[in-house]
C-alpha cells in the first residue's frame, strides 16, 4: 500500500476510535490495497482538498459557519 493511503487509513481508523491493530482498520487496509475503485477515490478526494487549499490558502472559514457545518453534519468539537 502507498504511503498515503496507508495515512489515510491511519486517520480514518483513529476518527472512528480503533486501534491501528483492530481487526476493523486491518480489513480496511486489505481492503484499500485490493480494490482500484477505493484507490481512485482517496486519490480524487486528495486532489480535490489540494486544489481547495491552492484556491484560496490564506482565506479561513468563519468559525460560526464551520460550527454550523459541523452541526449539521452532527460532529461536535471536543471542550478544551
Amino acid at each position: 500500500m502507498k504511503n498515503h493511503t496507508k495515512k489515510i487509513v491511519n486517520e480514518l481508523c483513529h476518527y472512528l476510535g480503533h486501534d491501528l491493530d483492530s481487526p476493523a482498520c486491518m480489513e480496511l487496509h486489505r481492503h484499500l490495497e485490493q480494490c482500484p475503485e477505493c484507490q481512485a477515490y482517496i486519490q480524487s478526494v486528495k486532489q480535490t482538498v489540494k486544489l481547495c487549499k491552492n484556491l484560496h490558502p490564506d482565506q479561513q472559514l468563519p468559525s460560526e459557519i464551520k460550527m454550523r457545518i459541523l452541526k449539521s453534519l452532527g460532529i461536535q468539537l471536543e471542550k478544551k
